[in-house]
This record gives structure tokens, sequence and C-alpha cells, in this order.
């Protein structure tokens, strides 16, 4: 049974494009950069060079790939077509080397994580320098961002697991492995001696009197406490201080009667500074975090070494 791609591309043209595939980087940059001039210098080439090979992909196509006007450069819907299907050929050269790379250094290799803040406190963290102890030649990328954020660029190969609260089923990619592995608990969080935790079921209206830090791509995390307050009656707390940096965020409870809604894996670092959560009278839920992933990426090495790592470190409960 033919592909979408083969239904669209007859046997000859197909095989013609392979052959051209080298041209497929240099029409993935001016698609990016949105001209000649900017991809060529990027790729270091000739304008007139670059020009040549895009008319050249184009002529083999018999189709336009772009929209040539006065303020640069746009893709048609025949190079939107090209785009997404040069990207997938993009990533498969990436695993590609990555395998090739794990084969010829024997524990070398690369790994692309997003975590999410139920995971970048101490779990992830500590996976990574688990398996870097025993495997130090595999190189390690992790950045904080919310799910908005690093899903699409897993599902674009910019990234190669993703770790988070799981989507509902119906909001699942179906060629993302979606890993569900422990269950988070959404805590208010203040310093230690903070007047709310000194009291045993605080009420919604107690919080609301206080002031709330909040992270700037806390979007989700401002809905449910919004939730939680309507539910109660109540209007929801503004914000007094909105940061990115965890660190400012421990350092502010410490210096003042601060609350904030974080995960139930950030206990442990939480009381590291002295903070720890308040024993309310009507929690906020919990919620299913997991690890989420193209499946092609079971095959590295670097990736079966740091998910072995990290459900090593996950607790028993959170």
């Amino acid at each position: 049974m033919k592909t979408p791609a083969q239904a669209h591309l007859p046997p000859l043209l197909a095989a013609r494009l392979m052959r051209r595939s080298h041209l497929l980087g240099d029409f993935l940059m001016v698609a990016a950069e949105g001209g000649i001039r900017q991809a060529a210098d990027k790729i270091a080439i000739s304008q007139s060079a670059l020009t040549r090979r895009i008319q050249d992909l184009e002529a083999e196509l018999g189709a336009s790939l772009f929209e040539r006007t006065s303020r640069g450069m746009t893709l048609t819907p025949f190079g939107e077509v090209l785009k997404h299907h040069a990207q997938l050929v993009a990533i498969t050269c990436q695993y590609a080397v990555s395998e090739i790379s794990d084969l010829l250094e024997g524990e070398a290799g690369e790994l692309r994580l997003s975590a999410g803040p139920a995971w970048a406190y101490s779990l992830v963290p500590d996976a990574i320098a688990a398996m870097q102890s025993e495997r130090p030649k595999i190189r390690v990328t992790l950045l904080d961002l919310i799910n908005e954020l690093s899903l699409p660029m897993l599902s674009s190969g910019l990234l190669d697991v993703v770790l988070g609260g799981l989507p509902p089923e119906p909001l699942r990619d179906p060629q993302i492995q979606y890993e569900a592995l422990l269950e988070v608990e959404h805590l208010v969080f203040a310093d230690e001696q903070h007047p709310l935790n000194q009291i045993e079921g605080v009420e919604p209206a107690q919080l609301g009197a206080h002031p709330w830090i909040w992270f700037t791509t806390g979007a989700a995390s401002r809905e449910l406490l919004g939730s939680y307050f309507e539910r109660a009656g109540l209007p929801a707390p503004s914000t007094s201080v909105e940061t990115s940096s965890a660190q400012s965020v421990f350092r502010l409870m410490q210096q003042g009667n601060y609350l904030m809604l974080l995960p139930s894996t950030s206990r442990a670092t939480a009381a590291h500074h002295g903070v720890r959560p308040l024993r309310l009278k009507v929690g906020f839920g919990r919620y299913v975090a997991g690890m989420m992933y193209r499946p092609s990426v079971m095959r590295l090495k670097a990736f079966t070494s740091f998910r072995d790592a990290l459900l090593k470190k996950l607790p028993a409960s959170a």
C-alpha cells in the first residue's frame, strides 16, 4: 500500500528527489531564515550559488517552493509540504549520527531534555548525575520548560525527552510515547516560620491574605489557583513577584510571607531552604506526571541509560 507521500510523487520523481536530497538542508535553511542572503551567510556560500540550488530543487519537483517578495521569502503550500518531510529526514539523520557515534565511541551520545517543575528540582538533575557518573561521555542539554513550549519541540525533533504532566488522552499525539511514572500533588509552600505554617487546616481566605510568587511560565498554576478560589467564592490573589528563577523563589520565601504553588516533588529541595508546604483544609488536587518521547529514541543508548537512572530516583510516592 502506498504512503501519502508516494501517492503524490510518482516513483521516478521520488527517486530523483532522493538523489538531490543534499539540497534539502539548503531549502530548510532558507525557510528558517526567510531569505537567500541570510541563509547564504549561515551556510557560507554565495547568494547566487544558493539561489541556483533552490531553483534546481524547484525544477526537480516541478513546483515553486517560495513566494518571493520585497520583504523576503515565504513558503508556498508546496514548500510547506516539503518542509514537513525534510524535517523528518533531518531528524532521522540526527539519530543516525547519534547511533553511529555510540557504535564508534561505545558510551558516547547526546540527550536533549526538558523538565517541568515536578522534575527539575531534584529528580532529573540527580538522574543525569547518576548516569554521567557511569557514562561520562554522554552529553546532556537540559531545559526547564512547560509542556506548552516543550511538546512542540519534541514533535519537531528539537528535544528527545519531555518530563512533565501527562496531557489528557484526547490531546495526545499518536506519534509520541507517554509513560506515566508518578502521581504529583499540588502544594502551597511557605517559609517554615510563616504564620500559616503554624496552623492546622489553612482556609482559602487565609491564603488570599498573603503575597504570591509565580513562575513567568506558570499559566497552568494560575488557572488552578483561580479555580480553587472560585470554588471557595473568593477572588484569586494577585501576583506580587513573577520570576523564572527557582533559587530566587526560595530566597524570597525565606525573607517574607510569600506563598507559592509547587509540586510535591519539590519537598526535599524546599526543606533544604527552610521552606515547607502548608497544611490546607482543602487541597489543590493531584496529577499524573511522566516521560514523553518518540518511540525511535528508545534505540539511543543515552536515552536508555538516563531512563534507567531516573527510575531508580523515583520516590515511592510524591
